[in-house]
């Protein structure tokens, strides 16, 4: 118990100040760079009329994503780093995707119901994308854990 216990403190004792960080400023200031960066990319993809409004709460996902980052023992500092750079610019890549997915549903739809289910689906790889990208990346410490986990259980050696 004491082996969960642990992690899920170090998860806590990070998400909380960052949650604190995002909430206090982080999330007005992820704002304004998003819209100063993902407008010229819609204008570009043919969407000049778009009005981007304001960065959906669900945006906080760079809160666990960090957090995960941090906390995850057993990966490199060069995996850590270089890691944690590739995933925040692929996690402002799918915000951009949602924003799009959704200007195109609210195009097509209006705001209607419809519109939010066409987008469902998007919404929810949005809101996974941080844990399958820390996943990616600290894939070597997850399969180690999974292994010491089902030899614990199963009680079988590493035959290899």
């Amino acid at each position: 118990m004491s082996r969960l216990l642990l992690p899920l403190g170090k998860f806590v004792a990070v998400t909380v100040p960052l949650t604190w960080l995002w909430l206090a400023g982080g999330r007005d200031a992820y704002h304004a760079m998003f819209i100063n960066v993902a407008h010229p990319m819609l204008v570009w993809l043919g969407w000049p009329q778009s009005q981007l409004g304001s960065v959906p709460q669900r945006f906080i996902s760079y809160v666990p994503f960090l957090a995960l980052m941090l906390i995850t023992p057993g990966i490199t500092m060069r995996r850590r780093v270089w890691g944690t750079l590739i995933g925040c610019f692929l996690l402002f890549l799918s915000h951009a995707a949602f924003v799009l997915a959704s200007i195109v549903a609210y195009d097509h739809y209006g705001e209607t119901p419809d519109a939010i289910r066409s987008v469902f689906g998007v919404m929810l790889l949005v809101d996974s994308f941080p844990f399958l990208l820390w996943a990616v990346i600290c894939w070597n410490v997850i399969r180690g854990v999974v292994e010491g986990a089902t030899e614990r259980i199963f009680g079988e050696s590493k035959s290899r």
